[in-house]
């Protein structure tokens, strides 16, 4: 497996087995999976090697499933030790608070702030996975 941003390459090596989150809820994948490509949405991208398991917060991008193995390209990746659990509690409570007048708010901003709110809950999700 390759997990890989645009700026970096998080992860190469032999899997177990890889669950990433796509459009139509979570996909595993084990050796000998059929080939496919699918959009990944704001999520938790988990991997097995050498029998330990891995969690990534993912912001989206894709992923593909091919005889050679799976390549994940991410927006953005952060395993639990890179995520500012502060920052992103910060950015959730934000969210929230600005996304409590949606009302006043059109519908790309609305957009944006779920969007905004639902990768903060991702990362914490992550960050605390690993205590």
């Amino acid at each position: 497996m390759r997990l890989l941003t645009p700026e970096r390459s998080l992860f190469e090596g032999p899997v177990e087995a890889v669950i990433v989150p796509g459009e139509n809820g979570q996909l595993g994948v084990l050796a000998g999976h059929t080939k496919l490509v699918t959009t990944l949405v704001p999520g938790v991208v988990r991997y097995v090697a050498s029998g330990q398991t891995h969690q990534v917060a993912a912001s989206g991008g894709f992923a593909e499933v091919s005889p050679g193995g799976v390549t994940i390209l991410a927006d953005t990746a952060e395993p639990p030790q890179e995520i500012d659990r502060q920052r992103a509690e910060r950015s959730r409570q934000e969210a929230l608070q600005a996304l409590a007048k949606r009302a006043e708010l059109d519908e790309k901003e609305v957009s944006r702030l779920e969007a905004r709110l639902a990768r903060a809950l991702n990362r914490l999700k992550v960050a605390d996975s690993a205590r």
